[in-house]
């Protein structure tokens, strides 16, 4: 008996405990944060007990690992913060184009997306081709070509692709950089991916392209208005 309560309370049975006891702990906080923190609480505990109490060189390995994987996951997280602020272009792809997210969610959707800069006479959408991105413009003019017909212009602020995002068709039009382009690329399966799995997010994209949509048919109606023509129905 007195062996085993000598074994028990022994420093390094007591520091093991403790730390696993951390480990416990720390699958109980309430957010993310404190499970991190926590845990590196605890792999430290450990390392020093493996290192330099019971001098165990497996036990030292686990707990460092340990300790890495949360050091990482926290630099991580602090590189995307939510308290920092969004760049300007960011800014305007959340105002115009998702202003019901919040700067985090913003980020989520922008870990997705690639900034691309293409030269005058670039393609973005070939009608009859499958939609490959959805596209935020944010510099420069897009051309709407139809049958070798120029029938509208997108500037700053506009979605090119939305229509064959939203349905799976084919391009029903082509899009050609009239000026060097600036914008915000998010490939079609990348988007897909996240989408599935955050609804807040696909139901943000779905109203952008709704709006966008409904903001060029009414500019369509506008431009037939003008030339004589009988508007699209909305």
């Amino acid at each position: 008996m007195s062996m085993w309560l000598t074994e028990a309370f022994a420093p390094e049975t007591l520091v093991r405990h403790a730390a696993l006891f951390l480990v416990v702990v720390a699958l109980a906080m309430p957010t993310l944060g404190l499970v991190r923190l926590v845990a590196l609480i605890a792999a430290v505990a450990g390392v020093v007990l493996s290192a330099l109490v019971a001098h165990d060189s497996v036990g030292l390995f686990w707990w460092s690992l340990l300790a890495v994987v949360v050091l990482v996951r926290l630099a991580l997280a602090s590189s995307r913060r939510p308290g920092r602020p969004l760049t300007g272009e960011e800014r305007m792809f959340r105002d115009q184009a998702v202003p019901t997210l919040t700067p985090a969610q913003v980020r989520r959707l922008l870990d997705v997306g690639r900034w691309r800069e293409v030269i005058a006479g670039t393609t973005l959408t070939r009608v009859g081709e499958a939609v490959e991105e959805l596209s935020f413009i944010t510099r420069g003019q897009v051309d709407i070509v139809v049958d070798g017909k120029k029938v509208a212009e997108c500037g700053p602020g506009t979605l090119i692709g939305e229509v064959g995002m939203a349905t799976g068709t084919p391009a029903t039009a082509t899009s050609v950089c009239a000026t060097p382009v600036r914008y915000l690329s998010f490939e079609a399966k990348r988007l897909y991916r996240l989408l599935d799995s955050h609804v807040d997010l696909q139901d943000a994209i779905e109203l952008a392209i709704e709006r966008s949509l409904g903001d060029k048919l009414n500019r369509s109606n506008i431009a037939a208005a003008h030339r004589g023509e009988t508007p699209a129905v909305g």
